[in-house]
């Protein structure tokens, strides 16, 4: 017997559903990991991160039929890796535009470990000269060194799963933050997947689709003409 969606996986299914219809398509590049280089759009080496400098070597795209028949990436961590500092997979940073609605929806299958998913706003950082670090980004691809301002915590997926579910989120983008004492605007916006667990061995888990999707209200009827 087949169960029936929940009310919250028909809502943000609404959701996106009226977004794309008012042209809001996804705004990450490569989404769905597609082509001749699937990680196009992605970043896998964050040389600035002391926990993550090593982290290439760990993501892969998954072998064909591996997946349940998704093109899907796979953070396949050695032993010792994920109960220290994990895993990690994220977009390039899109443009963003400040109090906007947001879609977010990544599909995931932990199948060793835990997984948590972020959405996170960047600004321009005033301060460049200043150590690279998780929360600070040296300039790359025409963005200048950039600042996190923001973060929207995903619900995370069930861990040790072996079954592939969705997880997603609506967030706002502020208008305006505060950035080493003055108020700047979130100009930057990226997704990513952390992958870990309380273990000492080794884990993978499997993530695929990721969408972010701004979401614009529909546009009202026009209201007819008065009467003098």
């Amino acid at each position: 017997m087949r169960s029936r969606p929940s009310t919250l996986a028909v809502l943000a299914s609404l959701v996106l559903s009226c977004a794309l219809a008012a042209g809001g398509g996804n705004l990450l590049p490569n989404g769905s990991f597609e082509g001749n280089d699937p990680l196009r759009g992605w970043l896998t080496v964050f040389p600035d991160e002391a926990f993550y400098k090593d982290n290439g070597p760990y993501v892969k795209m998954a072998p064909s039929g591996e997946a349940g028949g998704r093109r899907a990436v796979m953070l396949d961590l050695p032993a010792g890796i994920a109960g220290n500092q994990g895993g990690k997979l994220e977009s390039v940073p899109v443009p963003v535009v400040p109090g906007a609605t947001y879609h977010v929806e990544v599909e995931c299958m932990t199948w060793d470990l835990s997984a948590k998913v972020h959405a996170e706003a960047w600004s321009s950082d005033p301060h460049p000269e200043q150590k690279r670090s998780i929360f600070r980004r040296a300039p790359a691809d025409g963005r200048p060194a950039l600042m996190m301002c923001f973060r929207a915590q995903v619900p995370s997926p069930p861990g040790n799963s072996k079954i592939w579910t969705t997880a997603s989120r609506d967030f706002i983008v502020p208008k305006s933050v505060v950035v080493a004492g003055k108020d700047q605007a979130p100009e930057f916006i990226s997704v990513k997947v952390v992958n870990y667990g309380a273990t000492m061995g080794p884990g993978k888990s499997y993530f695929a689709n990721f969408r972010l999707v701004r979401v614009t209200p529909m546009a009202a009827d026009p209201k007819p003409p008065t009467q003098p």
